[in-house]
């Protein structure tokens, strides 16, 4: 199923998702349950523990959806654990600098790509099976983003994305906002110049761009813009939906 999802996403299809940052296996269920296409589960804000980030990934994987992890840092322990727990992929925050870029790379990838560790874990079956073919592909499978949101990554972006094993650069315009000088406004011109500066290189470097949304007409525009995976913020629209209500009723 990720082979299919890393296909999408190299060729800019319309991929829809949630950053799900509370720790609960019911609210991907939700989401696959109404169709998206993947889940990802933000233990960089969100307080999930790596036992329930595991079952939350078992939910996507029910649903047909991918199930990536956005892990608080580049840290061999931050990403080896998620993908041992089977995640299809990470979404790796603050990369702004080609050696971090590659730090990544290797942790995420089996040689000859990278250096990832191995283990009799729940990604490889628990050991059941043949694990010279689970090493040998799992590397197709698995998904790897760079977030690109502090202004450090900005002068050096061509470095970043010549990375090889990337799959995908996710722009993160709230931190990126707040690097610039212009905290919780993404709309600044010298941030969203930022933004076209950071969708260029990845142009350059043959890369799919990944944002966050709000509405549908946040979809329209940015898959109109070569941009297809769009994600959403289950506790935003939890919350929208909750003073909507609300409002409708005073």
């Amino acid at each position: 199923m990720t082979q299919d999802f890393k296909r999408r996403l190299r060729a800019a299809e319309r991929l829809l998702g949630f950053f799900i940052g509370t720790p609960s296996a019911a609210t991907v269920e939700i989401a696959g349950f109404c169709g998206y296409d993947f889940a990802i589960i933000d233990t960089e804000h969100g307080p999930a523990g790596l036992e329930t980030v595991e079952n939350m990934l078992r939910a996507a994987a029910m649903h047909g959806m991918a199930g990536l992890v956005r892990v608080p840092d580049s840290s061999v322990a931050s990403i080896q654990r998620v993908l041992d727990a089977g995640a299809d992929g990470i979404l790796v925050p603050h990369v702004a600098s080609a050696a971090i870029a590659r730090d990544v790379v290797d942790r995420a990838l089996f040689t000859p790509q990278g250096r990832r560790g191995v283990a009799l874990a729940r990604s490889s079956a628990y050991g059941v099976g043949d694990a010279k073919a689970y090493y040998a592909t799992r590397n197709q499978h698995t998904v790897v983003i760079v977030m690109i949101e502090d202004a450090e990554a900005l002068p050096v972006l061509d470095e970043i994305l010549a990375v090889p094993g990337i799959d995908a650069v996710f722009i993160g315009p709230g931190d990126l906002s707040a690097s610039l000088g212009h905290p919780g406004a993404p709309e600044h011109p010298s941030v969203q110049a930022a933004v076209s500066d950071i969708a260029a290189a990845a142009r350059r470097a043959g890369l799919p761009v990944a944002t966050v949304g709000r509405t549908a007409a946040d979809v329209r525009r940015l898959q109109a813009a070569g941009i297809g995976m769009v994600c959403f913020n289950t506790s935003a629209m939890l919350a929208g939906a909750m003073l909507a209500l609300k409002a409708e009723l005073s």
